[in-house]
């Protein structure tokens, strides 16, 4: 198993806290028995469509209709997705790549990664009108973040600077303060801003560093031993959801709307704001943003070397479709 850097530190505190919630859980426990319960804990379900769309499934009766009982819980991102389980199961975690990624990489880790979740990079910079990229301080939510490891690529390729800031909410206030030039964000937040406020997109971070997954999911792996069915069924019933998501967006902002807290016709803008939706919302594996997710943790240091994604990434329970060959 190969090390992480020594100034990776904070980043192995993240993967550490990771593995410690998944495993402390009841749904990581070595006596995993089998059950048709799924408890699963993912980085803005109150506030990304692509993670509230699970709990508009729910809502639908459609996982229990495929013989589930899904419970959701949101998390903050990174390590921060399984802190809020204080108490009961959780067998799943669909939370920030390199948070997931890293904690899979260690001894004994019990976390099986099975896939990619949400492959466009829909990062962004956004700040008052009148700023300028060149010479930018841009806001990052925290170490070890999905938004640091794009901060980092950013600044190899333009003249930027950084800080750790934290949520949307906090850089979006940061950048109006004039503490940061621009702060990141994601839809639907970055068109309700642009609607509201006037906000401009600063730095698309798509155009500069191409795709990657926003986060992997990955199932604690006594639970997909023991019930290797239901890991199916969900990916199956996830698909089918982004489907429903890719063929009407304006029906399925209506039910998305309540979930993120942003009226119905600024997520449905939002969703054809969206980069290549049916990219975006299906699991159907791109092996180049994964190629590009692992570049880019090389570069930033994260990792002393490439990923092989074809042993990390466990697809036998994704449907045959959306399986990838590396």
């Amino acid at each position: 198993m190969n090390q992480i850097r020594p100034r990776a530190s904070a980043l192995l505190a993240m993967a550490a806290a990771v593995l410690l919630a998944v495993s402390g859980c009841g749904g990581g426990s070595s006596d995993q028995r089998p059950t048709n319960r799924l408890s699963i804990s993912a980085t803005g379900v109150d506030s990304l469509p692509f993670m509230a769309m699970l709990q508009v499934g729910v809502d639908k009766g459609w996982f229990s209709e495929a013989g589930l009982d899904v419970s959701m819980y949101s998390g903050g991102g990174g390590g921060n997705t399984l802190r809020v389980v204080t108490s009961g199961d959780a067998d799943m975690a669909i939370a920030g790549n390199t948070s997931v990624l890293l904690a899979a990489r260690q001894p004994d880790s019990n976390l099986t990664v099975v896939a990619p979740w949400f492959q466009v990079n829909d990062f962004y910079w956004i700040a008052p009108p009148g700023r300028s990229a060149e010479g930018a301080k841009l806001g990052f939510s925290g170490a070890g973040s999905s938004t640091e490891l794009l901060v980092k690529g950013l600044a190899k390729k333009m003249r930027v600077t950084s800080q750790a800031v934290g949520g949307m909410g906090d850089n979006w206030t940061a950048a109006r303060a004039g503490q940061i030039t621009a702060g990141w964000a994601m839809h639907p937040f970055v068109t309700e801003k642009q609607q509201k406020e006037g906000a401009q997109v600063l730095v698309a971070s798509r155009d500069v560093l191409g795709d990657m997954p926003a986060d992997l999911a990955a199932v604690n792996s006594n639970y997909a031993k023991a019930n290797p069915e239901n890991v199916r069924k969900f990916f199956t019933v996830a698909q089918k959801i982004m489907d429903w998501v890719v063929a009407d967006p304006d029906a399925a902002a209506k039910d998305l709307a309540p979930k993120v807290g942003v009226e119905a016709p600024t997520v449905a803008k939002a969703l054809r704001d969206t980069p290549d939706l049916r990219k975006a919302y299906s699991l159907r594996v791109d092996p180049a943003a994964l190629k590009n997710l692992s570049d880019l943790m090389v570069a930033a240091g994260q990792i002393p070397e490439p990923v092989d994604w074809a042993t990390v990434l466990d697809q036998q329970y994704l449907p045959e479709p959306q399986r990838a060959r590396f």
